[in-house]
């Protein structure tokens, strides 16, 4: 970042580098001209639409099949609420509770089916990480592909999913669950048993790097605990069934991360797709973008590969799409596992692993649900790129945004494939708050790295952040 005073309590920060697709907003009533009308199409439930930032994924899964979409009352009314103008009254079903009220979810779902005798579902899916539970239930409940149920919470429990690497012989670093008040004095009154540090202290459940904290030694470790615990009375950034699996305290691996996006058959990876990661901020590891595919050596990425299609096959069964997060040691190969989400990865990731290998995973997602087959990739096209490099902008500070536009960044040839805004002016922006903290997100496309990058830099150089910090 630059930063130029303004004047007293205002500041203009600036990224070195981002590049992004923007949604069209103004163009929701699209959506049910590309709905399609084929009667003997199959039905798709998609659990969890989300913000309008979605419209685009939807629009190209619609056209796929019948979309009925599912989602909890109060996202219809709050983050969701774009589909209500968007979708019939007879293509939402929604319920009181929230995406963990699994048994009050599956009562609306069948309220639905019981409603018109025509109605059927012929696959479940979902891009939301507060949705893969519901997904993998109401899968197995209507005998339709899917994950295992019990092999999807043990994925999404960042403890247990280390545990049964360990038992399958796939690496694993040392964990432990927390419980913040009982077992922290039993850990920390144990400093002879070899605990390595620095460790991370994480949310067993959850995603968006929320509550996330890299510690060098007990002194932080108990304090960051006091600290936490202190600012989960007040609410946490995690829902509240995520909150009450607790948390975990895993040793910290030393290595270059990536992400691995691709999709597997009934437990057996089809393809697999490397990227590079930024260097996290730490000590949030606020994620910051990347470049597609991974510019590793070819060692590194067969390694990284290898650890994919060991972790799948430990959990039998497995089917659909995955954003897998891992890290690699460059020296000596050694690999290690983070994170697997069962789920499409968010931001730019299926744009930018459209552009360079020609699937769609949130398309692809969808026909695996349907028991439909993968297509090969289309022909190059315009929007297919050899190396598509992306940034998340977060900033330092807190302050209120004066300013916040991209105007300029879609500048003809530099191959922009997304801008999207999340600040508003007005708002008041709180850092070190995991996704919660990202204002935009860019990406772009090139024929080598470096084109993709230095494209990145031109569009970062027309993003304008004003932050009030008085």
């Amino acid at each position: 970042w630059r930063s130029r005073k303004l004047r007293p309590g205002h500041r203009q920060l600036r990224h070195s580098s981002l590049r992004v697709f923007a949604p069209r907003r103004d163009l929701l009533p699209c959506l049910p001209a590309l709905m399609c009308v084929d009667a003997s199409a199959p039905t798709l439930l998609l659990l969890l639409p989300g913000g309008v930032s979605r419209k685009d994924a939807l629009c190209r899964i619609a056209g796929l099949c019948k979309l009925v979409l599912a989602l909890p009352a109060d996202d219809a009314r709050g983050r969701s609420a774009w589909v209500r103008s968007v979708f019939p009254d007879d293509c939402l079903i929604e319920w009181d509770g929230d995406a963990d009220d699994l048994q009050t979810a599956w009562q609306a779902v069948q309220g639905w089916l019981r409603a018109a005798p025509s109605r059927s579902i012929d696959g479940v899916m979902t891009y939301d990480d507060y949705g893969i539970r519901l997904c993998a239930d109401f899968a197995a409940r209507l005998s339709l592909p899917g994950s295992p149920p019990d092999e999807v919470e043990c994925l999404r429990n960042k403890h247990y999913f280390r545990e049964r690497c360990r038992s399958a012989g796939v690496p694993a670093v040392r964990s432990v669950l927390l419980d913040l008040d009982r077992d922290i004095e039993e850990v920390l009154a144990q400093p002879g048993v070899a605990w390595r540090f620095p460790s991370v202290l994480k949310p067993t459940r959850g995603a968006g790097s929320y509550h996330v904290l890299k510690l060098s030694d007990f002194s932080g470790f108990r304090i960051a605990v006091a600290k936490l615990k202190a600012s989960l009375l007040s609410g946490g950034l995690l829902p509240r069934a995520a909150l009450a699996q607790g948390f975990v305290l895993e040793e910290y691996f030393e290595g270059h991360e990536v992400d691995i996006d691709g999709w597997a058959c009934n437990g057996e990876v089809e393809f697999s797709l490397v990227s590079d990661n930024r260097p996290a901020l730490e000590p949030h590891f606020l994620e910051l973008g990347g470049v597609y595919p991974s510019q590793l050596p070819a060692a590194a990425v067969e390694a990284l590969q290898r650890l994919t299609r060991d972790v799948v096959a430990a959990f039998p069964g497995y089917h659909g799409v995955f954003h897998f997060e891992a890290r690699v040691n460059l020296d000596s190969l050694e690999v290690m596992p983070i994170e697997f989400n069962s789920r499409c990865g968010g931001a730019e990731c299926p744009i930018a692993v459209e552009a360079v290998s020609g699937h769609f995973l949130p398309e692809v997602a969808a026909r695996l649900a349907l028991g439909q087959a993968i297509a090969a990739p289309a022909p190059d096209g315009e929007h297919r790129h050899a190396v598509v490099a992306s940034w998340n902008i977060h900033l330092p500070e807190a302050g209120t945004l004066q300013e916040c536009s991209a105007e300029g960044v879609n500048v003809p040839g530099r191959n922009v494939l997304m801008n999207l805004l999340f600040g508003k002016v007005g708002q008041r922006y709180e850092p070190n708050r995991g996704s919660a903290s990202c204002l935009a997100i860019l990406a772009t496309g090139g024929h080598t790295v470096d084109e993709a990058e230095a494209h990145l830099r031109e569009a970062a150089a027309d993003v304008r952040l004003v932050l009030d910090t008085a």
